[in-house]
């Protein structure tokens, strides 16, 4: 498949499921053709993000024991992200409510102080 390609059809779940049990090698390269159409489809800024994002998934599954400590470990990437998100989220409803309230505004303590040079 070359890189402008994209998949026309994806089995629907009980196709996949029963590729997957009966030819897991067909399996895979349908699996990997999906992904790659995807990743094709969208901006070039957004296809390397996901092609790196990939890639790290593609290594959680080859170090994984089994298939099931795969999905774990991949759906523990999911998490960690979205705890990450759900964190900035935070941190930017804080420094907007401090905004709008008339007061100073909360700055994260990582961050470093600016100290006003007299002439």
């Amino acid at each position: 498949m070359s890189s402008k390609q994209h998949v026309e059809f994806i089995p629907d779940f009980d196709q996949l499921a029963a590729l997957a049990q009966d030819d897991p090698e067909s399996f895979e390269a349908v699996r990997r053709q999906c992904i790659e159409s995807f990743i094709q489809s969208v901006s070039e800024k957004k296809r390397q993000r996901l092609t790196g994002l990939q890639w790290q998934i593609d290594q959680r599954r080859e170090l994984a024991r089994n298939p099931m400590a795969s999905c774990i470990a991949i759906s523990n990437m999911m998490w960690d992200s979205l705890h990450n998100l759900n964190s900035y989220q935070r941190e930017l409803l804080a420094l907007s409510v401090g905004r709008n309230s008339h007061s100073e505004p909360k700055i994260p303590a990582d961050t470093p102080t600016v100290v006003p040079f007299r002439v």
